[in-house]
């Protein structure tokens, strides 16, 4: 997606940056979280293996700022367009080695003052467990 070209990064320096009190200056920016592991079965022992269906569930924090709109209210349209764009990016598409695709899992505004708004964007992607003896 262009209008994040090189504004994406993940949990490591999102950290960094709540550690240090700030936010990305660029007026949008993305980071990649890592929420979990989530089971879709209770798996099967068949064969000598166990072999388990699982979501890896990750999270697309979106953070936009609007100069000069301290209530946020104007950056609300273009992070419409930018969550559906998003969402038209990743849902259904999955790397070449995973079992499933990309799914939406849920979207949720975290905050939307002194000009920016925070939106968390979570997706889901099948795997399979799988453990030999």
């Amino acid at each position: 997606m262009p209008e994040l070209a090189r504004r994406v990064e993940g949990a490591a320096e999102l950290s960094e940056l709540v550690r240090k009190g700030g936010l990305p200056q660029a007026p949008r920016h993305a980071f990649v979280l890592p929420l979990g592991l989530v089971a879709r079965n209770q798996g099967d022992a068949a064969a000598g293996a166990f072999t388990q269906l699982v979501d890896e569930v990750f999270a697309v924090m979106l953070v936009i700022h609007a100069a000069g709109d301290i209530a946020g209210a104007r950056s609300l349209a273009t992070v419409d367009q930018l969550i559906w764009k998003l969402i038209a990016a990743l849902a259904g598409w999955g790397p070449e080695e995973a079992v499933g695709v990309f799914s939406l899992r849920r979207g949720q505004l975290l905050s939307a003052e002194a000009g920016t708004v925070i939106y968390q964007l979570d997706f889901a992607i099948q795997n399979q467990l799988r453990v030999l003896p």
